[in-house]
């Protein structure tokens, strides 16, 4: 289970029932024995919480994939001033997804022709706007533009 804390996270107060936490404990337990990875609770409770959010997002069509273009689009216009190139790292931070979401529509996009990804170098770019640039095959695409 991933471990990392995002730099941007809150802390956040929940009391669980002893119950409920005996299921995490075994859950937890399994999982470092099957996989000899140690997970800790904080890291299984994130991703649990992820994957349930996802499922409601997809419940409630939020991530239907006529929605996500629509979300995509209106944040893209958002900044770019009609129809100029969009920084990927602004544009991540407009739109409230996960990353897996925002690189698939991306990936989608492109592959749809609908989009250009633009390459650029990482020597004026801060670690995090690296990381939230846009990276495939090892390739760093830092800026997006739409396709008439």
């Amino acid at each position: 289970m991933p471990g990392d804390i995002p730099s941007d996270s809150q802390i956040v107060r929940v009391c669980l029932p002893h119950d409920l936490l005996r299921r995490l404990d075994r859950s937890l337990d399994w999982h470092e024995s099957s996989r000899r990875q140690k997970a800790s609770r904080n890291a299984a409770i994130r991703q649990a919480l992820s994957t349930w959010l996802d499922d409601q997002e997809q419940h409630a069509g939020l991530v239907a994939l006529h929605a996500l273009r629509r979300q995509f689009l209106v944040a893209y216009q958002s900044l770019s001033n009609g129809r100029n190139p969009v920084v990927i790292h602004r544009l991540r931070h407009v739109l409230p997804w996960p990353r897996e979401r925002c690189d698939a529509v991306v990936e989608g996009l492109r592959a749809a022709h609908e989009v250009e990804l633009e390459s650029g170098e990482s020597g004026g770019l801060s670690t995090q706007m690296i990381y939230d640039s846009y990276q495939v095959h090892g390739q760093l695409y830092v800026t997006l533009r739409l396709l008439d």
